[in-house]
């Protein structure tokens, strides 16, 4: 998953992975703690369902049931459907609308294109409109950006109980900040782990064309405090992981409409510095460079807004994100305020020094066709509630 080491996407999601250390509701198996009256899956269970069959079938039942026809691609089919099952619509519903392309060079760039527009039925035909690009920076860039590397070692000791938890996933820190509990909140849990595992999606892609390289290639001297993952180094998983979440969630809470959620964007910005401590973790690792903690927040930040715009109704514009690499000074570190206003639930028009080509700009347009997604709105209608407090 990214950078998260807690198994592979596919059984993470089954068990929302990355959730691991919130004790007690990990996967909800098996309804653990609340006794399950139906149990699971067994031989002798299947072997007893066999024998007890044979003893009270008996004779055949002289009754037509006035069965209901069904609701073909109905969300409300979804309540009824495991949260396994769900995943897997949810995950459909958001991947089938992004498409990918590559440009090689000196600069190699990797650009993510949303639908916007599906033509009728029966051959259908696509329009897209850009959501995220992202130029890899140089070499020497990468170079001068690992002395960043060597100054965050330091404080190796002081984050090793985050780094290490945080190879499992961002939620319970979330958690720390906003009240996060499987019974009080499922459908956000739920939209949390399809965030995820979203987020995977897209940065291994994105990933495997840049091919940026880790900092245990640049020096011997580097000596991550945990294994380097294999897959490239830009951008950061973790960053983009930890800003994605962290945006829907600051969205949910503006969208529920409690009070002490809609003014001076406080809880954005506690949620926000949480994420930026996540990705530089990742540094103070030895497995990150600053540089893609930048790209990964941009990514993630932009990623959040895609699944609203698919999940709410009420959106009204999009935006889409570039990231220049070759033109950020690689004697900055990363600098998520630079990015981002809470308050505004904004991200910053251009970014870079006066007088010259910014290193990151997001557009925003005005939607005239929007696509949403049945599946998703239920989950976000659903999630939103849950941040209602009673009048």
């Amino acid at each position: 998953m990214s950078d998260f080491q807690s198994g592979s996407p596919e059984a993470g999601f089954a068990g929302f992975a990355g959730f691991a250390g919130f004790a007690g509701f990990a996967g909800f198996a098996g309804f653990a703690g609340f006794g399950n009256p139906i149990g699971g899956e067994s031989p002798l269970l299947a072997e007893a369902l066999l024998t007890n069959r044979d003893g009270i079938v008996g004779a055949p039942l002289a009754y037509e049931p006035p069965v209901l026809p069904p609701l073909p691609d109905d969300p409300r089919n979804l309540e009824r459907l495991s949260r396994e099952v769900r995943a897997s619509i949810f995950m459909f519903e958001l991947g089938t609308r992004l498409t990918f392309t590559f440009s090689a060079g000196v600069e190699s760039t990797a650009y993510l294109w949303r639908q916007s527009k599906m033509e009728p039925e029966p051959s259908p035909s696509y329009k897209y409109q850009p959501l995220a690009q992202i130029t890899v920076p140089t070499i020497d860039q990468f170079k001068t950006q690992a002395s960043h590397l060597s100054a965050y070692a330091d404080i190796r000791s002081d984050r090793a109980a985050e780094i290490l938890t945080q190879t499992a996933g961002p939620a319970p820190f979330f958690a720390s900040i906003i009240f996060l509990d499987p019974a009080r909140t499922p459908h956000t849990l739920e939209l949390i782990a399809l965030a995820l595992r979203f987020a995977n999606f897209v940065t291994m892609r994105v990933k495997y064309a840049l091919a940026a390289k880790r900092p245990i290639e640049f020096s011997p001297q580097i000596q991550p405090m945990i294994l380097t993952p294999t897959h490239g180094s830009l951008p950061s998983g973790h960053a983009t992981e930890a800003f994605l979440v962290a945006r829907l969630l600051w969205k949910l809470l503006r969208a529920s409409k409690t009070p002490q959620y809609q003014e001076h964007g406080v809880w954005g910005e506690m949620l926000m510095r949480q994420a930026a401590r996540i990705a530089v973790n990742r540094t103070v690792a030895g497995v990150h460079f600053p540089v893609d903690s930048v790209a990964g927040a941009i990514l993630g930040l932009t990623l959040a807004n895609y699944i609203h715009e698919l999940s709410d109704k009420n959106v009204t514009s999009r935006t889409n994100s570039t990231f220049e690499g070759p033109r950020f000074d690689a004697e900055d570190d990363f600098d998520w305020h630079l990015l981002y206003d809470a308050a505004s639930d904004e991200q910053k028009k251009r970014v870079g020094p006066k007088g010259k080509e910014p290193w990151s700009e997001t557009k925003s347009h005005k939607i005239e066709n929007a696509v949403i997604s049945p599946p998703l709105d239920w989950l976000w209608d659903n999630a939103v509630k849950e941040w209602q407090d009673f009048d």
